[in-house]
């Protein structure tokens, strides 16, 4: 059938006959058989379908070409077919002549040329009826087009909002989990700060109590010196106005003993004094260590909610790096040092080859990070951290059977994935490299980034990670300029 025949068709049917091309399958011209509903929307002949795509692997609308899993997969539409028995019911009252109609609808079908298209129109069926009945077909017609449309939508609307309510309750669950590392992460903050106020409050405590204690134990010496000799004073002046020489004599024999004795007592203790303030070659140390240890704690903890708030964050980490590196403040950039970093042992630290590890592991989701790499060729993958040894051979990146990485030595390329190599034909890069892992697509891909020819692929890494991963660098000669700084 040509594109204009339609048309012609449906410009010579009667207005109320337009509602039953709702209730026709696209494909057969005809009134829904046992309809069902694609996961795009449009419904057809459960029959039809099954014709159409018979022996083929592959299946898709033929309206707009979407994708299906196949007849087996397809749900009846169970609206449709309420709407296809209400509709029969309106367009076929029981006070019809059946061979009447039967024969009305014969003959539109053969003048239309339309072998599927069922003629309901008033004209057809307006023998044998009230003037009053005609009058309410057209209505109930119009209505019944108008209660297809509404369900179609209606289907749709509800699987919109099924999704909606999934995406929802998906993203009230991440929501929620974010908002509660977050709060934890503070907690710890807070916790930190407290017990530092209160260290520090020991500190000076500490500093000041002995002084305190001193000035107050020459207090109380004072004041009872003081006390004793105005009771002595007292006591003498009392006795000076005796004038029995009997009770005079007694009382001066008790009194002048313990006279002498307070006369001999110094008043004050010079050599016995002890400063009341903070000791500042003691105590400066002292709050050094801690303030160390705050800063480091706090860094990390600022670092974590870094990580909670970008899953991609990387910082390299310090247990994992050989003595010879150094890393930056923000633990972003790893330089060579010809002298070796007093770092604290560690059984996660590299001995033997110039390596170092990323702090954090990745094990779902999808990451991007750029890398400047300069001054020395380089290695630069991920790698299961568990497996991967820290000293000897077995602990070079490049030979081990836990890593994919890429290479850069002698100015060749070459890629190592899980200990077997593959030289790459591509000899240039530049010193920035773009590094994308996708946990979905099972890829690890790099890709050069160049001021002057901008991003080009260079190789990807077919890598079906079972476990967490770590960044793994490795600097491949000690240059003095040699280092690789890494952004999120």
């Amino acid at each position: 059938m040509s594109g204009s025949e339609p048309e012609a068709n449906l410009s010579k049917m009667d207005q109320p006959e337009a509602p039953t091309l709702e209730l026709t399958c696209p494909m057969c011209l005809q009134l829904f058989s046992d309809p069902v509903s694609l996961p795009c929307g449009h419904i057809y002949c459960f029959a039809c379908l099954q014709t159409m795509w018979e022996g083929l692997d592959q299946h898709s609308c033929p309206e707009c070409q979407a994708d299906y899993q196949g007849t087996k997969a397809l749900v009846k539409s169970l609206k449709m077919c309420s709407i296809m028995e209400s509709y029969k019911a309106t367009a076929n009252p029981p006070d019809v002549d059946h061979a009447k109609e039967e024969s009305n609808t014969k003959t539109t079908k053969e003048s239309s040329g339309s072998k599927g298209n069922y003629d309901f129109s008033i004209g057809s069926r307006s023998t044998g009826h009230s003037k009053g009945k005609m009058e309410m077909d057209e209505p109930k017609f119009k209505m019944a087009s108008q209660v297809t449309e509404l369900s179609l939508k209606l289907e749709m609307a509800e699987t919109v909002l099924g999704k909606e309510k999934e995406r929802e309750l998906e993203v009230s669950t991440a929501n929620g989990q974010l908002r509660e590392k977050t709060s934890r992460l503070l907690e710890q903050i807070t916790d930190l700060s407290q017990r530092y106020s209160k260290q520090v409050r020991q500190l000076i405590e500490d500093e000041l109590a002995p002084g305190e204690a001193s000035v107050g134990s020459r207090v109380s010496q004072a004041s009872e010196m003081t006390k004793q000799l105005r009771q002595a004073m007292l006591r003498a002046e009392s006795l000076l106005t005796e004038d029995d020489e009997a009770a005079f004599s007694d009382e001066l024999q008790t009194l002048q003993p313990h006279i002498e004795e307070l006369l001999a007592k110094p008043v004050g203790e010079e050599e016995d004094y002890i400063e009341s303030k903070v000791n500042s070659a003691r105590a400066c140390p002292k709050l050094e260590e801690m303030n160390s240890q705050l800063r480091e704690r706090f860094g990390e903890i600022q670092r974590s909610i870094r990580n909670t708030l970008n899953p991609s964050e990387v910082t390299f980490d310090p247990e994992t790096a050989h003595p010879n590196f150094v890393l930056s403040e923000d633990l972003k950039t790893v330089s060579y040092s010809v002298a070796k970093q007093p770092y604290p042992s560690s059984p996660q630290r590299f001995t033997n080859f110039l390596q170092v590890l990323s702090t954090q592991s990745f094990y779902e989701g999808e990451h991007c990070w750029d890398v400047e790499l300069e001054g020395s060729p380089w290695i630069i993958g991920v790698c299961y951290s568990g497996k991967l040894a820290r000293s000897g051979l077995p602990s070079a990146l490049e030979s081990s059977r836990s890593s994919w990485c890429l290479m850069w030595f002698n100015n060749l390329l070459t890629a190592f994935e899980q200990g077997h190599n593959v030289p790459l034909k591509k000899t240039t890069v530049s010193r920035k490299l773009e590094i994308r892992l996708s946990f979905k697509t099972h890829r690890l891909s790099f890709y050069n980034i160049s001021p002057s020819s901008g991003k080009t692929h260079v190789y990807t890494f077919k890598a079906n990670l079972t476990e967490p991963v770590h960044i793994a660098y490795r600097m491949m000669s000690g240059e003095p300029k040699g280092r690789v700084t890494i952004y999120s």
